[in-house]
């Protein structure tokens, strides 16, 4: 972490004399370039920041949970970030490297992006290290190229992160649409399969007599953890409950028909004059299974029927006894025309549960009460439009989440419950508007956005506990943010 620092700093301070020196570098609107005459080293130094106000007024929940109430007003800095790209020995040899140094609940810098590419030709790249996972548009649209403050939450709950691995790659002229050549952009990968969780319950908290007792309403409402990968840290070379030796395989195919639309929200530098218009639409789908953990967790209730979950012995290599496989798939698509900008996408999750080992031997395929598999839904639309060109955006948007129900046991006494599920269904509306002062590099934004959770348990409505439908609770809230970000 030190090195990198005085790194950055180094060259912060060596800009000025970078500049002056056309031959070797310049000094642009954002970042310092720099390259040598030949053109067999190149380098650029981008940092983006971000500051916010975020007013956040939380409703319902009163008598049930005692959220309601718990507003707050705070000013943070949600992204920090320095972008380091550019090639070594000749331009089809290039390299990323991505640093967060603020990250939430981690110390020191977080590296996102680090990776090496080889691109002889535009048809075939291969890239090796760490990446952004080829599958949710919304996810590879970086921050700050948003008109958005944050990911909507579909998004949220079926992005794929981080992930190490190997990756082909490639976009490929397919004709010519009056001066605009269709586009054809694929990207296939093997990965590493690591789950976000041990268990894929996004820490919500557990199952008590009094339904669920929701234990981080900040990991419901962000939907963190889940079904879906999660490669980001510093794995050791070691076995481990979340490394365990599963991978992922992904891949999306994208088809610009009408010309290029690039990975931005806004529809930004379009000449009015020209009245070109563009489509996108897309498809991207991954498949990876993990051993989850099936003991005394919030999946323990469903694979332990027995009043001591903790008895079922773990094979001695230490695999986790629960196995599932995870589907995941979505389609987008997008608009682009004067200075309209729209972007839906779809999402599908599938689920299937095994039982390995000594559970094997509990016969649990009999058992109704038995989660053997689920599909969690959600989609997302938004629209936003260049009041001003280039300047003032506006925009609203919508966001739906489904996650399926089941039913399942308790932890312990193994009395039968229904209505159970991974996630909280989810609801979001919201707007935006926009002031781009010098583009992405300097803008201001306001956003509004009003979320309604349907939590997965509340308190029972019945006399007992057995067998009874679990009437759900909400979290709403209301939330505006407003924020600045400068790229320099």
């Amino acid at each position: 972490m030190r090195k990198t620092l005085i790194l950055v700093a180094l060259a912060v301070l060596l800009a000025p004399a970078l500049a002056a020196q056309d031959e070797l570098g310049s000094l642009g609107n954002s970042g310092l370039r720099f390259r040598t005459p030949g053109d067999e080293f190149e380098l650029t130094l981008t940092t983006a920041t971000q500051f916010r106000l975020t007013y956040h007024d939380a409703r319902a929940q009163g008598s049930r949970s005692g959220q309601n109430g718990a507003d707050f007003t705070n000013f943070s800095l949600p992204g920090v970030r320095s972008f380091i790209h550019g090639h070594i020995f000749g331009p089809e040899f290039q390299y990323r490297v991505w640093l967060v140094y603020n990250w939430p609940n981690t110390t020191g810098v977080r590296i996102e992006d680090a990776h090496f590419r080889w691109a002889p030709t535009p048809l075939f790249n291969l890239t090796a290290g760490q990446m952004k996972a080829p599958a949710t548009w919304g996810y590879l649209v970086d921050h700050e190229r948003s008109v958005w403050t944050d990911r909507d939450i579909a998004d949220e709950a079926f992005n794929q992160g981080w992930v190490k691995g190997l990756e082909v790659s490639g976009r490929a002229d397919l004709y010519d649409m009056d001066g605009e050549p269709a586009l054809l952009r694929w990207n296939v990968g093997v990965f590493n399969g690591v789950l976000a969780s041990a268990d894929g319950a996004q820490g919500r908290g557990t199952i008590t007599g009094r339904g669920v007792n929701v234990t981080d309403f900040n990991k419901t409402e962000h939907y963190a953890g889940g079904f879906r990968n999660n490669d980001w840290r510093m794995n050791a070379e070691t076995f481990g409950q979340l490394v365990d030796s599963d991978l992922m395989i992904a891949g999306r195919l994208e088809f610009h028909p009408l010309g290029e639309i690039r990975r931005h929200y806004a529809d930004m530098d379009n000449d009015p004059d020209s009245g070109v218009w563009r489509v996108m639409v897309a498809v991207a789908a991954n498949y990876f299974s993990a051993r989850v953990e099936g003991r005394n967790t919030f999946l323990g209730n469903v694979y332990h029927n027995n009043p001591n979950p903790g008895t079922v012995p773990v094979p001695a290599s230490g695999r986790l006894p629960v196995q599932a496989d995870i589907f995941h798939a979505t389609a987008d698509g997008h608009f682009r025309w004067l200075g309209l900008a729209v972007n839906w996408a779809l999402h599908m999750r599938s689920v299937k549960f095994t039982a390995r080992g000594a559970l094997q031997e509990l016969n649990l395929d009999d058992d109704r009460f038995m989660v053997k598999g689920l599909t969690d839904l959600g989609a997302s639309v938004d629209v936003n439009y260049f009041v001003l060109r280039d300047r003032l955006n506006i925009g609203a948007r919508f966001a739906w989440v489904n996650f399926d129900e089941f039913r399942s046991r308790r932890t312990g006494s193994g009395a039968p419950v229904d209505g159970d599920s991974f996630g909280a269904d989810g609801w979001e509306y919201g707007g935006q508007v926009t002031w781009f002062v010098h583009g992405d590099n300097l803008k201001l934004s306001a956003e509004y956005r009003y979320v309604v959770q349907q939590l997965p348990h509340g308190v029972s409505r019945g006399a007992g506990l057995a067998g009874v439908e679990r009437g759900s609770d909400y979290y709403n809230f209301h939330e505006l943010r407003l924020q600045l970000q400068w790229m320099f």
